[in-house]
C-alpha cells in the first residue's frame, strides 16, 4: 500500500509530490550508507544527555544507547540496512528521552510559579485566575495506533499550534509503515510510535511554557503590588510618627515652662524621636528604590555622598561614542531614578555632563550639555517634574581623574545627577 495525501495533512502539495518521488525512488535505487543516520543518532543523544534525560528519562536514554551501539556494532560488520534500522530508532529513542527531561524540568518550573503566585496572592489577599485547562502536561494520554494518536494531535486545538517540526517527523514515520516492508514493519511501526510520542510531549511542553510566561507576568504584577502597599505601609508610619513627635515635642514644651529639672528627660525623650523619625525615613527610602527598581526593571546608578549631596553617576558606556542618546540598560536605570526621587518629593536636582578632555572643547561642551538635558528628559518621563531640575553642561573643564590615560579618560566621561542637601 503506498501513502496518499491523507498521511500528509499537514504538508503542502508540492512537498507531498517531492516525498512521493523519493518513496519511489527508494524502491527501485539502493540506499547509500548509513553514515548520516549514525550521525544523526550520536548528536541525538548527545542532545538528550545534556538536556539531562540521565536524571529524568534514564530508561529511554539507556535504550537509545543500546540502539546506537547495535547500529555501530551492525555498520562495522558491513549490515548496513540494520545500521540504518537501529541508528533511526537510537534517534528517536534519544529525541524522546530529551523530551521527556524536558517535561519533567517544565513540570518542577510550574509547581515553583505555582508556589510563588500563591504565597504572593495569599499575602496580598487577591484570588488567583482559574485556568480550566490545568498543566497541559498532565492531560489525558491519546489512545489507539501512531495514526489515530497523531490525528488526535492535530484535531486538539489546545495543542494544534505547538510542535510543527516534531509533528512533520511523526507524520513521515507514520507514512513509511504503509511501505515498509514485512520484515521492517515492527521497526517501523516502533518508530511511529515514539515519533508520535515526541510530538505529543513537545506540543504539551510547548503549550506548558506559554503558562509558564503567563504566569511569570503575574508574578511580576504581584511584586510590584506588594512593593506599593509596603510603600503605603511605610509612609503612613512615617505620618504617624511625625504627628506623634509633634505632640510630644508641645508636651515637651510645657513640662520646661513647669520645671527646669524636666529638661534632661525632654531632652532624651526629643533623640528617641528623631532616631524613630530618621529610622522611619531610611525604611522609606530603601522601599521607595526597590519599588522604583521593580517597576523600571532595573538598578539606580551608583551613587556617593559628597560636599553638594549625594551624587548618582551615570558612567561613559550610558551613551554611544560621541552621542547624546542613552543606551537601554542607561535609559532604564535613568527611570528607576526618576521614579525614586518623584516618590520621595526631592526637588533642586541638578544634572551635570561631563566629558574627558579629547577632541574640540567647544564641541565636548555642547555634547556634555546635550547628555545631561537628555538625562533629564528621562527623570522627567519617570515622575520627575522638569520644574524640580535643572541641566548643565561642564565639558571636560571638571575631571575627575588624569586625562592623559585611558582609565582617567573614562572616569571622566561620565553624566553626575546631583542631589542636594537639605
Amino acid at each position: 500500500m503506498r501513502p496518499s495525501f491523507a498521511h500528509f495533512p499537514a504538508l503542502g502539495h508540492a512537498r507531498i509530490f517531492g516525498l512521493a518521488i523519493a518513496f519511489a525512488l527508494a524502491g527501485c535505487a539502493s540506499l547509500p550508507p548509513p553514515t548520516a543516520e549514525l550521525d544523526a543518532a550520536q548528536q541525538a543523544v548527545a542532545r538528550a544527555e545534556n538536556a539531562d534525560a540521565d536524571q529524568y528519562a534514564a530508561a529511554e536514554l539507556a535504550q537509545a544507547r543500546d540502539a546506537l551501539a547495535r547500529a555501530q556494532a551492525a555498520m562495522a560488520r558491513g549490515r548496513e540496512d540494520d545500521a540504518r534500522l537501529d541508528a533511526n530508532a537510537a534517534t528517536a529513542d534519544a529525541d524522546l528521552a530529551r523530551v521527556l527531561s524536558q517535561a519533567a524540568t517544565t513540570r518542577a518550573d510550574r509547581r515553583q510559579r505555582e508556589a510563588e503566585l500563591a504565597a504572593l496572592r495569599a499575602r496580598l489577599q487577591v484570588a488567583g485566575a482559574a485556568t480550566a485547562d490545568g498543566d497541559p502536561l498532565e492531560w489525558a494520554p491519546a489512545t489507539g495506533t501512531p495514526a489515530q494518536r497523531l490525528q488526535q494531535l492535530d484535531a486538539d486545538p489546545r495543542l494544534n499550534p505547538f510542535a510543527q517540526y516534531e509533528r512533520l517527523q511523526a507524520r513521515q514515520a507514520v507514512a513509511a509503515v504503509a511501505t515498509a516492508s514485512r520484515r521492517e514493519q515492527p521497526a517501523a511501526l516502533q518508530l511511529a510510535d515514539r515519533r508520535v510520542g515526541i510530538a505529543e510531549q513537545a506540543a504539551r511542553i510547548e503549550a506548558a511554557r506559554r503558562g509558564l510566561d503567563a504566569m511569570d507576568r503575574e508574578r511580576s504584577e504581584l511584586l510590584v503590588e506588594a512593593s506599593r502597599r509596603d510603600a503605603e505601609r511605610a509612609r503612613a508610619e512615617a505620618e504617624r510618627l511625625r504627628l506623634e513627635a509633634q505632640v510630644q515635642a508641645e508636651e515637651a514644651a510645657r513640662l520646661r515652662a513647669q520645671a527646669e529639672q524636666a529638661e534632661a528627660v525632654i531632652d532624651g525623650a526629643r533623640i528617641d524621636r528623631e532616631a524613630q523619625a530618621a529610622a522611619a525615613r531610611a525604611k522609606e527610602i530603601a522601599l521607595a528604590r526597590q519599588e522604583a527598581e521593580l517597576v523600571a526593571g532595573a538598578q539606580l546608578p551608583p551613587s556617593r555622598q559628597d560636599a553638594r549631596g549625594q551624587v548618582f553617576t551615570l558612567a561613559g558606556e550610558a551613551f554611544g561614542s560621541g552621542q547624546a542618546q542613552l543606551t537601554a540598560g542607561a535609559a532604564a536605570s535613568v527611570r528607576a531614578l526618576g521614579t525614586y526621587l518623584a516618590r520621595l518629593g526631592f526637588s533642586g536636582v541638578e544634572v551635570v555632563g561631563h566629558t574627558d578632555s579629547q577632541g574640540n572643547p567647544e564641541a565636548n561642551q555642547r555634547l556634555s550639555q546635550q547628555r545631561a538635558e537628555a538625562v533629564r528628559a528621562g527623570l522627567a518621563e519617570a515622575g520627575l517634574g522638569r520644574g524640580k531640575t535643572s541641566a548643565r553642561g561642564a565639558g571636560d573643564g571638571e575631571p575627575v581623574a588624569d586625562n592623559a590615560t585611558p582609565a582617567g579618560r573614562a572616569r571622566n566621561r561620565r553624566v553626575e545627577i546631583v542631589i542636594p542637601n537639605n
